[in-house]
C-alpha cells in the first residue's frame, strides 16, 4: 500500500490533499477514511491509503488509514500535536 503526508484537510468540506512519496497530490474525501482516520485528517499526518477513482473517474485515495504523523520542531515528547480521542 503506498504511503503519503497530509498535506491539508478542511474538516468541514471533509476534503484534503495526501502528497505521496513521489510527489504527487491525490484528492481524499472523508468518505475514503477508514476506523484510524474517521475523524478526521491533519496536516501532517502519515497515511496509508489505496489509489482508485472517484465517480467523476478522477484519481482519488481509498481505503485510507493513519499511520502516524510527520515530527516537527517542538515534538520532544513525539505526541501527535492535534489528535482527539
Amino acid at each position: 500500500m503506498p504511503q503519503g503526508l497530509v498535506k491539508e484537510y478542511d474538516p468541514g468540506k471533509g476534503i484534503g490533499i495526501i502528497e505521496t512519496d513521489q510527489r504527487e497530490e491525490i484528492p481524499v474525501h472523508r468518505s475514503a477514511l477508514e476506523d484510524s482516520a474517521s475523524q478526521g485528517l491533519y496536516a501532517g499526518d502519515l497515511v496509508e491509503f489505496r489509489i482508485g477513482k472517484n465517480r467523476f473517474g478522477k484519481r482519488t485515495a481509498l481505503e485510507v488509514r493513519r499511520v502516524g504523523w510527520e515530527h516537527g520542531e517542538g515534538d520532544e515528547d513525539d505526541e501527535p500535536r492535534e489528535w482527539t480521542f
